[in-house]
């Protein structure tokens, strides 16, 4: 697919968000650019591959059904996770007032990687960082969470609604907390280079 001559990975956001203010059909190449991301947030927040999947698709579903009314301000992603933090946090709300099952099963999730072993590894690291994660403040883990997805610290304080100085400071805190559970010495002349 392109537009003109430029494929959709050559358009700027912004151009994609105006086309599909005007035709919802238009959204497909703004769903393929963030789904696997807003995915991976899901899941880093949720720990369920399906529920996960539910709230993604929560996302876009409301994406699309608001897209009119956003002014593009450059700052579609940062409005997107805001969409998906919002979801995730309905979907822990609705957790606790429907309580299903423990979340000890997040390991066993299926990973199409091509052998058991890459399997079973990738399943231990994701349950132990969901772990490490999880010995973290609700902010500082957000930060993190949304870091792990690749944006920036003025779209994670878009995303929060917190100033970008609490960004930083939270993600220090976060990293320092994980350093004190995992053990590890930093190093003051590392931390200045």
């Amino acid at each position: 697919m392109t537009i003109a001559t430029r494929t959709y990975d050559e358009v700027d956001d912004a151009e994609l968000v105006r086309r599909a203010q005007f035709d919802a059909a238009d959204f497909g190449p703004l769903y393929l650019r963030y789904r696997d991301r807003v995915l991976r947030y899901c899941f880093y927040r949720l720990g369920d591959q399906a529920e996960a999947e539910d709230a993604a698709s929560a996302v876009f579903v409301k994406a699309i059904g608001g897209l009119r009314g956003y002014h593009d301000d450059g700052s579609f992603r940062p409005w997107l996770f805001r969409i998906a933090h919002n979801e995730v946090v309905d979907c822990h709300k609705r957790r606790f007032r429907h309580p299903e099952t423990e979340l000890s099963h997040a390991a066993d999730i299926a990973d199409p990687l091509p052998s058991p072993e890459d399997a079973a590894v990738t399943a231990d690291a994701l349950q132990r960082l969901r772990a490490l994660l999880g010995t973290l403040p609700p902010r500082e883990r957000a930060v993190l969470e949304l870091r792990l997805t690749d944006l920036t610290t003025s779209e994670i304080a878009a995303v929060l609604a917190i100033s970008e100085e609490n960004v930083r400071t939270a993600q220090s805190r976060a990293l320092a907390r994980l350093r004190d559970v995992m053990g590890v010495r930093s190093d003051p002349e590392q931390s200045h280079g």
